[in-house]
């Protein structure tokens, strides 16, 4: 019973592990929260799309723990529910290869998340690039506000 548990505990843990990190201006951390920051109003030049990745952290796909944790669950769970004998040792590891490989691809696939990257000019002239989640959209010559804080810049109306 307390294996089962544990298995359990397990794949909730790789998959909660994968989520991405928002980097949204409509999302702060709390440590963040009742902070000073500063804010200056610029002019977007250009727009883009972007893909923003999170490569960082030990359940990332790049670090490999996802198709590590997902290959020992399934070769556990597929020899104990599948098999006898020395099959159980063939159907394990036939079953924790799978999940090794589609819990890698599903790390790689939830640390993704659609971005855009925004050069903006300020009044002085001088030009910053701010990358952050799509959630909100800008045009050509808007005004927006920079805001700066511990966390970095991030652009807002």
């Amino acid at each position: 019973m307390f294996k089962r548990v544990f298995l359990l505990f397990l794949c909730f843990a790789m998959f909660t592990g994968c989520a991405a990190q928002p980097t949204s201006p409509n999302t702060y951390r709390g440590s963040e929260a009742l902070r000073t920051s500063s804010a200056e109003t610029v002019t977007v030049v250009r727009v883009r799309p972007v893909t923003i990745a999170d490569t960082d952290g030990m359940l990332s796909a790049n670090s490999g723990v996802p198709g590590v944790l997902g290959a020992v669950v399934g070769a556990v769970l597929g020899a104990r529910v599948i098999g006898n004998g020395n099959g159980r040792y063939l159907v394990g590891a036939l079953s924790g290869t799978v999940s090794a490989v589609i819990a890698q691809t599903a790390a790689t696939h939830l640390n993704r998340r659609d971005g855009v990257e925004v050069i903006v000019r300020t009044d002085s002239g001088r030009q910053i690039v701010v990358t952050q989640d799509a959630d909100q959209q800008f045009v050509t010559g808007e005004r927006l506000y920079l805001v700066s804080g511990a966390s970095g810049y991030r652009l807002t109306r």
